[in-house]
């Protein structure tokens, strides 16, 4: 259901004069606010990763371009073989792959053409056959195109999406025409960018080519034909089956390692594509299972209605266990708002979740907690993609590396008094944190699990609240945040820890897991057993709870204020 708020009540919760009202309506009659509640711990992760992380790009398929009257791939192949130099109407029932009609159009183009003639050069021939089909391409691909500077403005969301594709690295576009980069060069003029001046962005579209710039670079993986050609136009687009094919081998080969890389490391919001490419779908393979904790986004387009709840679960579910996809279904209308919503500047952004008649969280903090071993501290090594916090702000104390019930009272002294240190540091780092998805390695209550006697839990829990919110510091309580407990049989434990070179044995093991079991048992923590896990799906797993389960706080300030009163939580 969607809630109705005013503009002047938007406005008056942020305390914006009558005189600057008129930007801010304009932005807040785009945003409703149901459409910001639904999908804030998206939006959050992605401001995230373009603002604080720089670390956001684009991925723009055929329907982007389609609002510009630009031909899908279908469209686009019956044109060809409807033009007179092809008359090839009759091919595209050989085949219900575009890419084989592609294919039959091509060779039935060629053998349109006059024959050889005897003293004709074999090479020069061939390239004039390469260049009249890139042409027949670009006539049929601008036919109808809407390319007046009126229409680039016109278009649903991609007009406030030029200053994410000139501040990402990479925005990879899978569509040969130049609708983008002409948009960004109007914006330039309309900005008042002199000619000759740095323009903002480079496009490229050979796969091992050298960026001359280290953002606002527009790949075109399938080349690249200009409306106006005189602008520089790819020798060849990968068009037919044979070439899509080639690009499959090159994926192979290692061609395509700048791509690979830059889906290693940045998370990716794929906008108008159907996920049917198959090379595409290979190369996001190959980033899952190489990067399991890098994750993107695939905006699945809804032309009016959604499907229902299960089938949403269903692709949902399907995509990210295979592609590592974060799969959101938007209308045109909802992409125009997320694209608002991405580029908004901070107090704005604030001042549109302030106006929700609940509130908006902006802060999904994840704990990350259980018995050693089990898998934290590797969890969170794999998790690229948002926030983290280590387990430990300074080096690691050497006595760490021995079980805590072998130590001396002076060693455990020691050990206390420097964990009490690192999670002040920590408990302060995170607090801070704001619009933000993070993962943190240790709950802030993890010290209690080594208490050697109940009779010590209250001294040692008052300990904690004093080191973690001191009363002249400036932090006021503890940092709250759902918890996800790691469990894992004993005995792949010991194994594990040996193989890190500590040493522990089963019943030493089994006072620390009893304890973590204790003390979150019917506190609403997420429960994850790794045993039969490898670090990878524990990695999917965790991000599962993160991205498609409630988020459920534990008031960890409460708890171990009662625990230091020796009260049960």
């Amino acid at each position: 259901m969607q809630r109705n708020v005013s503009h002047a009540s938007i406005s008056q919760a942020i305390g914006i004069h009558a005189r600057d009202r008129a930007d801010f309506s304009c932005l807040s009659s785009i945003i409703t606010m149901s459409f910001l509640s639904d999908n804030i711990k998206y939006v959050v992760h992605m401001r995230q990763r373009m603002s604080k992380d720089n670390r956001l790009g684009l991925c723009l398929g055929a329907g982007v371009s389609m609002d510009f009257d630009i031909p899908s791939w279908k469209k686009l192949i019956e044109r060809i073989a409807d033009d007179e130099s092809v008359n090839g109407v009759k091919l595209l029932q050989a085949s219900e792959s575009l890419t084989a009609q592609s294919q039959f159009l091509y060779q039935k183009y060629v053998q349109s053409l006059p024959k050889m003639e005897e003293h004709e050069d074999e090479v020069v021939r061939e390239r004039r056959i390469q260049t009249g089909w890139l042409k027949l391409v670009h006539k049929c691909l601008y036919a109808t195109a809407k390319t007046d500077d009126a229409d680039l403005r016109a278009h649903p969301y991609l007009w406030d999406l030029a200053p994410l594709i000139k501040r990402s690295a990479m925005t990879i576009n899978y569509n040969f025409d130049d609708t983008v980069e002409r948009m960004l060069y109007q914006q330039n003029r309309e900005r008042g960018v002199p000619t000759g001046e740095d323009k903002g962005f480079e496009v490229i579209w050979q796969p091992t080519a050298q960026f001359r710039r280290n953002h606002g670079v527009v790949y075109h993986p399938n080349g690249f034909l200009p409306l106006q050609t005189i602008d520089g136009l790819s020798e060849q687009v990968v068009f037919m089956e044979q070439e899509f094919a080639d690009q499959l081998v090159d994926v192979g080969a290692g061609h395509y390692v700048s791509l690979l890389s830059h889906l290693a490391k940045h998370t990716i919001v794929f906008i108008g594509l159907s996920m049917s490419d198959a090379n595409l779908k290979h190369l996001l393979r190959i980033s899952a299972r190489s990067n399991p904790g890098n994750f993107h986004y695939h905006v699945h387009w809804c032309r009016e209605s959604k499907p229902n709840a299960e089938e949403q679960n269903a692709i949902r579910t399907a995509n990210f266990s295979v592609y590592n996809l974060v799969t959101l279904f938007l209308t045109t209308e909802e992409i125009k708002e997320l694209a608002r919503l991405l580029v908004t500047d901070s107090d704005d952004f604030n001042a549109l979740c302030d106006a929700e008649l609940q509130g908006t969280r902006t802060e999904y903090k994840y704990y990350l907690t259980g018995p050693v071993g089990t898998g934290k501290t590797t969890t969170l090594e794999q998790l690229k993609s948002i926030a983290t916090f280590d387990e430990w702000v300074d080096r690691r104390n050497a006595l760490l590396g021995r079980p805590h019930s072998e130590l001396t009272e002076d060693e455990r002294a020691d050990v206390d008094g420097w964990i009490n240190q690192q999670f002040r540091k920590k408990n302060r780092r995170v607090s801070a944190a704001s619009q933000v998805i993070a993962a943190i390695d240790r709950s802030p209550l993890d010290p209690l699990y080594f208490v050697k006697d109940e009779s010590g839990v209250a001294k040692r829990a008052s300990e904690l609240l004093h080191w973690m919110v001191p009363p002249e510091g400036p932090v006021g309580s503890i940092a709250p945040g759902h918890l996800i407990v790691l469990q894992c049989d004993p005995r792949v434990l010991v194994l594990r820890l040996a193989g890190r070179d500590k040493t522990y044995n089963v019943d030493q093991l089994a006072p620390q897991i009893e304890a973590v079991d204790r003390m979150w048992n019917g506190l609403g923590a997420t429960v994850i057993n790794t045993t039969n896990l490898t670090p990878s799906q524990v990695v999917t797993r965790v991000l599962e709870v993160i991205f498609f389960r409630p988020y459920n706080p534990i008031d960890f300030h409460q708890i171990c204020k009662s625990k230091a009163c020796g009260v049960a939580a």
